[in-house]
């Protein structure tokens, strides 16, 4: 076998991590966290995938597993051997997992060193053995450093993750209630156009002062997102939520049927499914991820196209 796999963080109450996986690499994972893919090239921007992985083996059973191993002929040169556990009930002893695989490999390790990384990934029912061949930058975390912040910035892991559900093929972003900048953030550092909006003059200046700070190069602007006149291929933004919320419904969705008209796909983070908002807004179609934040609160992820 030779196919494409990918291991994400298990997070049973986070259902962006399988849409993030379905985005970055066209898999969906299973209930231990494994998605085979069609690629794999993206994986390094991922907030929620841990490991990209060429599986060439998969057996019931320790010992047929090392006979499919050393029937492959795999290069293998200055190799080492890993191992992961994805099911508790099914726990790898690792040294014998090590050097039996070791002793299939027609090569010398190299322990400190390798020029190859190969995976032993128990599951349920299964072992499997491949060559690790991507793997997260978390080049994200930088930012969860920015200097200005509230109380309720988005985390960069969660900003970036958002941005992942539209880019490629989106090019541009526009976030019309910025605040301090999170999602502009990651588009920027993902080589996007970023275009912010807030109406909060204080909130648009630590946006403006955060993005400075990593040397980003982003339009912030002092305004209404209703009064946004800015198109892009996306719009990625976390909506305002809380008391002001709750006695400005109709405000906001308005301001919805607005921005609707701004870029043919969005991703809206709310305190609740908005989803009949969004479709009486004009998007044809919306899905929705729920996200575990804390015991008493979840947020929700929806990614709505126009057409």
């Amino acid at each position: 076998m030779d196919e494409l796999r990918v291991v994400c963080a298990r997070l049973p109450e986070n259902e962006l991590v399988a849409a993030e996986c379905a985005a970055l690499t066209g898999g969906i994972p299973d209930a231990q966290g494994v998605a085979v893919c069609q690629r794999l090239d993206l994986l390094p921007r991922a907030a929620f995938l841990t490991l990209g992985v060429r599986c060439l083996a998969e057996a019931p059973a320790l010992d047929d597993l090392c006979a499919q191993i050393a029937a492959l002929q795999v290069d293998a040169d200055r190799f080492r051997v890993e191992t992961l556990s994805l099911w508790p009930h099914a726990p790898l002893h690792k040294p014998q997992v090590v050097l039996a695989v070791a002793n299939a490999l027609p090569a010398y390790p190299d322990l400190v060193n390798p020029q190859h990384r190969f995976l032993v990934a128990a599951q349920a029912d299964r072992l499997w053995f491949g060559e690790l061949v991507a793997e997260p930058a978390r080049d994200y975390r930088l930012h969860d450093s920015k200097p200005y912040r509230t109380s309720s910035s988005l985390s960069a892991r969660m900003a970036r993750a958002l941005i992942n559900l539209v880019a490629p093929p989106a090019g541009s972003i526009l976030d019309p209630f910025c605040g301090t900048g999170s999602i502009l953030l990651e588009a920027a550092a993902l080589g996007l156009h970023a275009f912010g909006r807030d109406h909060n003059l204080k909130m648009a200046g630590m946006s403006r002062r955060n993005l400075a700070h990593f040397d980003y190069s982003v339009n912030v602007v002092l305004g209404s997102a209703q009064d946004c006149s800015q198109t892009a291929d996306a719009i990625v933004t976390d909506l305002p939520y809380g008391r002001q919320l709750e006695q400005d419904q109709a405000a906001l969705r308005q301001v919805l049927h607005h921005t609707a008209q701004l870029a043919p796909q969005a991703v809206y983070l709310a305190q609740e499914d908005i989803t009949p908002w969004l479709l009486d807004a004009g998007y044809a179609r919306v899905a929705c991820y729920r996200v575990r934040k804390h015991r008493s609160m979840s947020r929700f992820v929806h990614h709505a196209w126009r057409g």
